[in-house]
């Protein structure tokens, strides 16, 4: 049997009745301060404009807050940033995310590192 190199993949969702947060929202939101545009953002994703700004609306209505503004028309035209909110909770969500997986990394070392699979194959149960 072949030897792979096992890990550990963890996803971090924020749930209410429904996902308030998770890689997707924070990946449009990302691509909202980048482009300046939800639609220039749902395009990197390659997801529909309609399916972008349900996300956002959708997550915008269970956080209680806007996530995200509008800017209407001007000289480049319009477009869409960040609120403070929507900085705020990307931040946060980055942050937590991150200390999430080094927890999951660790304790996936403590009980799936070499040794401990040593063990297992050894019957060491």
């Amino acid at each position: 049997m072949e030897e792979r190199e096992l890990h550990c993949k963890v996803t971090v969702r924020i749930l209410a009745d429904k996902k308030a947060f998770g890689p997707g929202v924070a990946a449009l939101l990302r691509g909202v301060r980048d482009c300046r545009s939800l639609q220039g953002a749902a395009r990197q994703m390659d997801m529909s404009y309609s399916k972008a700004w349900t996300v956002i609306r959708e997550a915008e209505r269970i956080w209680g807050f806007p996530l995200t503004e509008c800017r209407v028309g001007g000289k480049r035209g319009g477009g869409s940033v960040l609120t403070a909110q929507g900085e705020a909770v990307l931040r946060r969500y980055d942050d937590m995310e991150e200390a999430v997986k080094a927890v999951a990394a660790e304790q996936f070392d403590r009980f799936f590192s070499r040794e401990e699979l040593e063990k297992i194959k050894a019957g060491e149960v």
